[in-house]
């Protein structure tokens, strides 16, 4: 019962958030600067996939911001290398509704990004919750097409990467790239 109870008042949480109004713009991923990417914590080879992104995008002169959000029962046996990353501890940084505390994710979302990237598996309510929460001119989502429609989905993101499975996260940013490359002004 409390789940149930809890999931309605996130779904309203995230449709009030929907409503507000911003400028939407997409770039040639040439001229995108600033890049804010929200994940989940997973195992090594995971965050060394990231890691390797976020690397080369700075070598290429992009700034870029990570948040996480680690499961209660997840434990890592790695450290996070990048200055940028803020990480979100189930257990410590959200209230009994499953939001973050106040001031847990404002080094995140009080920046403004030229691409927000949600990498997290969907459904997510973190993943979506920052995402509604951030400023960014365009807001990037994984679909899994073998999971009943996300309504919340088209309304939330400007741009939505579909697949039949779970996110394979290299395919993912690689889609993402070559859809941005291909943008023209």
């Amino acid at each position: 019962m409390f789940e149930f109870i809890k999931n309605k008042l996130q779904q309203r949480q995230l449709r009030n958030l929907l409503n507000k109004q911003r400028d939407k713009r997409i770039d040639n991923w040439e001229d995108i600067k600033t890049i804010g990417l929200i994940f989940t914590v997973g195992d090594a080879e995971h965050w060394n996939l990231l890691h390797r992104f976020v690397s080369a995008q700075e070598n290429r002169g992009k700034e870029v911001h990570l948040i996480g959000f680690q499961a209660d029962n997840y434990e890592i046996n790695y450290i996070f290398s990048h200055t940028k990353t803020v990480i979100c501890h189930e257990k410590t940084d959200f209230n009994r509704l499953g939001l973050p505390k106040e001031g847990v994710i404002d080094s995140f979302v009080d920046k403004h990004y030229d691409l927000l990237i949600d990498a997290t598996s969907q459904p997510d309510f973190f993943g979506r919750y920052v995402t509604a929460m951030a400023e960014a001119n365009l807001k990037v989502g994984f679909q899994n097409n073998s999971l009943p429609d996300g309504d919340n989905d088209r309304l939330m993101y400007d741009m939505l990467i579909q697949g039949d499975d779970e996110m394979d996260l290299r395919n993912y940013i690689e889609q993402i790239v070559k859809y941005l490359l291909m943008v023209k002004k």
